[in-house]
């Protein structure tokens, strides 16, 4: 239920589990997965801090390397799934279909500039943790910083969140 609405949903969604659900997990073969089936749309990634974010760039790119969608990218495109840019924060493949010059997927911190920067699909992984939980600052901060994604979601867009509720008070 999580890949179909990840993958096929229209409006923004937020899921929340508890950790160690696997939420990261799916996410990661999903954002794959709509790198190949929708290589017209570019995807901002965020989590809390700039570190976190190369884990789900290193995900994604593994599953990208896959058979499966090397042999996905053959049957919908007949031509082969090649990485053209990867590095700890950015992929981008060459079925992208982009004339802007950003990157098919790139990921941020959440605290990062993301001023200039729009996507058809902003998606969140683990923007509250445990700092959220003990900090009131932290936690309006957090959720200043998330209103601030609405302005870079392009219109008819989505935002797609994947976290766990540590505050009553939080972002979520």
């Amino acid at each position: 239920e999580w890949m179909q609405e990840l993958l096929l949903g229209k409006g923004d969604y937020t899921l929340m589990a508890h950790r160690g659900s696997y939420k990261s997990s799916v996410l990661s073969v999903c954002i794959a997965l709509m790198m190949v089936l929708k290589p017209q749309d570019n995807i901002i990634f965020l989590r809390k801090a700039d570190n976190d974010v190369s884990e789900m760039i290193r995900m994604v790119k593994k599953a990208l390397e896959s058979d499966v969608l090397k042999a996905i990218s053959m049957v919908l495109y007949r031509r082969p799934l090649i990485l053209i840019e990867s590095s700890a924060s950015s992929i981008t493949t060459n079925l992208f279909v982009s004339v802007s010059g950003s990157s098919q997927l790139l990921g941020i911190g959440l605290k990062s500039s993301i001023t200039g920067k729009h996507a058809p699909i902003v998606i969140t992984d683990d923007i509250c943790n445990i700092t959220d939980r003990i900090s009131k600052a932290e936690r309006d901060r957090t959720k200043l910083q998330y209103q601030e994604l609405q302005n870079i979601r392009n219109r008819g867009g989505r935002i797609i969140n994947l976290g766990t509720k540590w505050h009553r008070e939080d972002v979520f």
